[in-house]
């Protein structure tokens, strides 16, 4: 497949973003609870985070096109950036809440024009393989990032005389990710793509496809809300259960994103053959049991291997998922249905994250499993019906 200039230029940006956000990704929980915050604080700044992106999504999706995909983009990594940086320099309650906000309208602003601005890139079926791709080295720049962050609080520690886990040491690293993180601009202020005007997505023009979005909507909000449950937790759920320390941590996640980034691009072979949304049917379903291994199997070992092969099975064609929700509505509401998909995932993720804090400190982590694995088979149901027909 040959790339365009600006798709190759988005690429590496997506790149470094997706290597830099790996180090807060991985320690950002653990900072908060060697602070002396519980696991209901984190769910709520999890869930704040979310409710911000579910706030404005909606406007920025109907607005987009009119400011231009890569403004509003650019914008919003400023924004994320903002909130990586400031729990890092003041993380006192209301500097935290402050930091959820603004990188949650960060995100927001990133998710919304990132679909679209990527179905620009490319057309037919380069479409599908440059989503896949795309996915793909994103993930796997993830992992090298937790690799490598998985080693720095040890080198930290030995440089300046800290202890190896504790707050000191992973700020170091959250702000070695903050640094990094700047360098993804450089290659988007280059874009010539996304500048641009689209027409304003009309809400009466998106009426028509309102059935379409009701059922993007029960999809995503399902998978979102079990996904919450569970998936901002995880480094919390092997550091409390199997002590795993930092450097095995860095490790799952590394492991994690190099599994996933392998199916990404391995995912539009398969799409091809198969058909897009029967691998997204198939490997979510094949996902399910191994929820039951990660949760309640008591060894290390085991249960770090079902946490891999069901995030693999589970994130497998998600770049095919949002190729089929681009093409089926007109370029000019691409934004719309993007923000209408990030408003169901992130209402859910909130939810999930906020109910979860509350289980965890009461019950822990063994209600959740079973919670989310009912909620991932609603939303398999729903999917295998609605992408029976054609939109």
């Amino acid at each position: 497949m040959t790339l365009s200039r600006d798709a190759r230029l988005f690429l590496l940006s997506s790149t470094l973003g997706s290597f830099a956000g790996s180090f807060n990704g991985l320690y950002f929980n653990l900072y908060l609870k060697d602070l002396g915050y519980g696991q209901d604080w984190i769910g709520l700044l999890t869930a704040v985070s979310s409710l911000v992106v579910v706030a404005s999504a909606l406007p920025l999706g109907m607005g987009a096109g009119a400011v231009g995909y890569k403004r509003l983009l650019l914008l919003g990594m400023g924004l994320s950036a903002v909130g990586m940086a400031l729990p890092a320099f003041v993380p006192l309650p209301g500097w935290l809440v402050t930091a959820a906000v603004v990188g949650g309208l960060g995100g927001a602003m990133g998710a919304v024009v990132g679909g679209p601005l990527l179905a620009e890139l490319a057309e037919d079926e380069g479409r599908t393989r440059l989503f896949g791709l795309q996915a793909g080295v994103s993930v796997l720049a993830g992992m090298a990032g937790s690799a490598l962050a998985g080693v720095l609080p040890r080198l930290y520690a030995s440089l300046w005389d800290l202890p190896p886990q504790g707050p000191e040491a992973y700020r170091a690293v959250i702000l070695t990710g903050f640094l990094l993180y700047l360098g993804a601009f450089a290659p988007l202020v280059r874009l010539r793509s996304g500048n641009a005007p689209h027409a304003l997505a009309a809400l009466p023009r998106f009426h028509t496809y309102r059935r379409f979005a009701w059922n993007l909507t029960m999809i995503n909000g399902l998978i979102g809300l079990g996904a919450g449950l569970i998936i901002p937790f995880v480094n919390l759920f092997f550091r409390l259960r199997f002590s795993l320390p930092d450097h095995l941590l860095g490790l799952v996640f590394a492991l994690n994103s190099l599994l996933i980034g392998l199916g990404n691009l391995a995912s539009p072979f398969l799409a091809r053959r198969f058909g897009r949304i029967r691998v997204v049917v198939a490997c979510q379903a094949l996902s399910l049991p191994f929820f039951f291994l990660w949760g309640y199997v008591p060894v290390a070992s085991l249960s770090i291997l079902g946490y891999l092969v069901r995030t693999t099975l589970m994130n497998f064609a998600g770049p095919m998922f949002s190729v089929a929700v681009m093409e089926a509505v007109p370029a000019e509401l691409r934004s719309s249905a993007s923000a209408i998909n990030l408003i169901a995932w992130q209402a859910g993720w909130a939810l999930g994250a906020l109910v979860s804090g509350f289980v965890q400190v009461r019950w822990g982590f063994a209600p959740l499993f079973p919670a989310t694995v009912l909620l991932y088979t609603l939303a398999i149901l729903i999917t295998r019906q609605v992408f029976r027909e054609p939109q």
